[in-house]
């Protein structure tokens, strides 16, 4: 199993109070609160959506172990001879990543050490990235059974808001519009976000399908 967390959140949103209250058509001081909560439930929903990080934020992958990566993974269609590659690497989550700030594993005992970097190499063209093994590196070896792997990494367009592309940050602007539009609301249903929504965010998705090829979650 992984677990992802949080271990520095992004420091500013997508949009700013100006631009938001004047998307709304609100005025200055009114629902100031609410509306900067309904940012940051827009910015999260939207990070769900596309499995990406919008603004930096720095992550701790957290894994049980590594001997999985170097099982031979059978890909395509196969009439003779083949050769099944084997899949060195760990995958990272909500890119888009910048760098890699260290990876350290825990023995039985709760002690830490840091993997040497020139046991990999980090993969940051691909998306998702992924911390690649490299042919002369080796897996850490006695790690404590839950948890023993920690990378921690940042992800994100950037620091600025600007570094976000724009149909993402209209996304945004839009389900909070949503949102306001329908704080309160008691329907027996769920009110679906806007098909527009999903049109702008549609091509920067990441399609995941609730398990890594780990047969670890995310």
């Amino acid at each position: 199993m992984s677990g992802l967390k949080v271990h520095t959140a992004p420091s500013v949103e997508p949009t700013t109070d100006a631009e938001t209250i004047a998307y709304l058509r609100t005025d200055t001081g009114v629902d100031t609160t609410l509306i900067q909560n309904l940012v940051i439930a827009a910015r999260e929903w939207v990070e769900e959506y596309l499995n990406r990080t919008l603004i930096n934020t720095t992550y701790q992958l957290f894994l049980d172990s590594v001997s999985e990566t170097d099982v031979p993974l059978k890909e395509g269609f196969y009439t003779g001879f083949f050769r099944m590659p084997k899949n060195n690497f760990i995958e990272l989550p909500r890119p888009p990543t910048s760098s890699v700030t260290h990876v350290k594993y825990y023995a039985d005992d709760d002690s830490v050490t840091t993997w040497a970097t020139s046991n990999y190499y980090v993969d940051n063209i691909r998306q998702p990235a992924r911390i690649v093994l490299r042919d002369d590196g080796s897996w850490p070896t006695d790690i404590r059974k839950a948890n023993g792997l920690e990378v921690q990494y940042v992800s994100g367009y950037g620091t600025n808001r600007s570094d976000i592309p724009e149909p993402i940050r209209m996304a945004v602007l839009q389900y909070v519009a949503h949102l306001y539009e329908h704080r309160g609301d008691t329907e027996a249903k769920t009110v679906e976000p806007p098909a527009m929504l999903k049109s702008l965010l549609q091509p920067y998705k990441i399609d995941r399908y609730g398990v890594s090829m780990y047969g670890r979650t995310y």
